[in-house]
């Protein structure tokens, strides 16, 4: 009797290449080291995922979907920037993956900074082409906090202040937006 296939098995295959990147980058991950780790054989691997890049855009694409979850239901830029902060500080793995330069590798698309594009036309009017600015600026800023924080470069003293800062200053550059319309 044929085995049954297992559902889960390439979440399972994403979750071992995730921690393999984690613990040992780019360079720790292979197929076989993924198989192993997932539970499973070398071959199901390769059924799902051609290569290594295919798994990397695998998991891309599934940070890239968590943080758009966190993100959809906001309804200002305020709620945006806390919401995108608290994602990264209570997923650093997976936000440290969203940034560290594997997505430009693996993926040309940034659905999330084209939401938010999106999203600021809706607020502010326009077309979202007219607020890529000012998405990157905000995304910069939101992204400056989080390493601060994530790497504890700034001291716990200062971290209450550093994301009242932040608050602050998403505040200012939206009531700037005018400004950011190239």
């Amino acid at each position: 009797m044929p085995r049954k296939p297992d559902p889960r098995v390439e979440q399972r295959i994403l979750d071992a290449a995730e921690k393999l990147l984690h613990r040992g980058g780019e360079k720790a991950l292979s197929m076989r080291k993924v198989a192993t780790l997932a539970g499973t054989n070398t071959p199901a691997v390769y059924r799902r995922f051609r290569n290594k890049n295919e798994i990397l855009q695998g998991l891309v694409r599934r940070n890239q979907e968590a943080l758009f979850e966190v993100l959809r239901p906001c309804s200002s830029f305020s709620e945006v920037g806390e919401r995108a902060l608290k994602f990264a500080l209570e997923h650093r793995r997976e936000y440290e993956l969203l940034t560290s330069g594997l997505m430009s590798k693996v993926s040309e698309r940034r659905p999330n900074v084209e939401f938010m594009m999106q999203k600021s036309a809706e607020w502010l009017g326009g077309d979202p082409e007219d607020h890529e600015a000012l998405v990157i600026a905000l995304w910069s800023l939101m992204h400056g906090t989080a390493m601060l924080l994530i790497s504890e470069t700034i001291s716990p003293r200062y971290a209450a202040g550093l994301r009242a800062t932040y608050a602050a200053a998403v505040e200012v550059l939206v009531s700037h937006a005018n400004h950011f319309i190239l």
